[in-house]
């Protein structure tokens, strides 16, 4: 009779896991085949012989035991050799399993055709599964509630319960569950290869957003910062520029080309979603005397401004802005300062403060309208004179109650 049991590789790859092998042991001989499951250095003990990781162990033994029973299926093992045992056992789990589809492999394939920011979330919540069940394959049958239940409470461990990233994580893969369900399942012939729907009830509610909208008097000492560092001074002056434009983000700010703001107009396409849109959420702005100080002072000869041509890509420039304001934020009493409160405190002094019409801050603020109200706009062209006027009416309130930007000095 077959005996079977796991070894760990003692060789680390590159980066940085061991991997888990099956040893088959069968009349004096063995046969050590791979896994396809690795460990961390974490998940084993001292002389990373044994796993001590529960769940990465409890994979390891459903691995086993799926061979285990495959081998007392197959007839006429007791007369075979090892190899040849091996070789009817893994014809005998094939016939057993029936269609299968590796899920990281499916996934590659649908990320492949995404818009790059669109993309990397989906990786990071494949990367997520990966380092939970240890495996670099996933047949997508196997993939059950339990799984689903566990992968959840597994990030909530690490990130808090009811952290947003179990929920956008659970979120984008069942949106790639649901894509091979559509592709390789036909109702209308009865031909259903992934029958299971793991995901259904299994995610919770994403979080409400923390509110982050400052008070004026909050602005006037982000504004009025005068902080010692290069970093923290250009950050307070993106804050600046992003209050002055409706709030617009750190990944437009950077792609802002030199010609982009012409005649006192400024036009971009919203990054974050133009490649969802059929206006490619575009937006256009009237560049009032606040924002021109900004850009005048950063002036730049590729990009409209000139600090963020001195990094290689939105992602080094975006971590610079949030470091700078940390700075700046523990100077005017808000250490959790994002870019985020520019655009959340613009939309909140615009509508509670001013009074401008929740429709013309959704407009401002550049969001999608829903259901008939996007049928209508086909036949509606964009005022964007309404925008401008509402900025124009923060921007005077901000400088009503205290001349801040006046105060600045460029």
């Amino acid at each position: 009779m077959a005996t079977f049991n796991y070894e760990v590789s003692p060789y680390k790859r590159r980066d940085g896991t061991y991997l888990v092998k099956v040893r088959m042991t069968h009349h004096r001989c063995s046969v050590r085949k791979p896994t396809g499951i690795y460990a961390t250095a974490e998940q084993l003990n001292r002389d990373r012989s044994r796993i001590r990781d529960a769940a990465l162990a409890a994979a390891v033994a459903t691995f086993i035991d799926r061979l285990r029973k495959a081998a007392a299926a197959v007839d006429g093992a007791d007369f075979m050799d090892a190899t040849t045992l091996w070789v009817a056992i893994q014809a005998r789990m094939e016939a057993v399993r029936g269609f299968r589809l590796d899920f990281y492999r499916f996934a590659a394939t649908v990320t492949a055709s995404m818009e790059r920011g669109t993309a990397d979330g989906y990786r990071y919540a494949l990367n997520a599964l990966r380092s939970y069940t240890g495996k670099d394959e996933l047949d997508i049958n196997d993939i059950d509630k339990a799984m689903v239940v566990g992968f959840r409470e597994w990030i909530e461990s690490r990130n808090g319960k009811g952290c947003r990233s179990a929920s956008a994580y659970l979120e984008k893969l069942r949106t790639l569950h649901n894509r091979a369900r559509d592709i390789y399942n036909d109702d209308d012939v009865g031909l259903v290869r992934i029958p299971r729907q793991p995901f259904r009830n299994a995610i919770p509610p994403q979080p409400t957003s923390r509110h982050r909208a400052l008070t004026v008097e909050q602005l006037r000492r982000i504004l009025d910062a005068d902080p010692a560092t290069w970093k923290a001074r250009m950050a307070r002056d993106v804050f600046a520029l992003s209050f002055a434009l409706v709030g617009i983000n750190t990944a437009d700010i950077y792609a802002l080309g030199k010609g982009d703001a012409r005649g006192g107009i400024l036009t971009y396409c919203r990054a974050k979603t133009d490649s969802r849109r059929n206006d490619r959420a575009t937006m256009v702005l009237r560049v009032e005397p606040e924002a021109a100080a900004v850009i005048g002072r950063w002036r730049g000869t590729r990009k409209l401004l000139a600090c963020c041509e001195r990094y290689a890509d939105f992602k080094a420039f975006n971590k610079a802005v949030n470091q700078g304001l940390k700075e700046v934020g523990r100077m005017a009493g808000v250490p959790s300062l994002t870019t985020y409160y520019a655009r959340h405190t613009w939309a909140t002094l615009a509508r509670n403060a001013c009074g401008v019409p929740r429709d013309d801050v959704s407009a401002a603020l550049n969001h999608a309208e829903h259901g008939g109200a996007r049928v209508t706009d086909i036949y509606i062209e964009r005022d964007w004179s309404r925008v401008w006027t509402a900025n124009r009416a923060v921007l005077d309130y901000v400088a009503g109650k205290f001349p801040i930007f006046a105060a600045w000095k460029f």
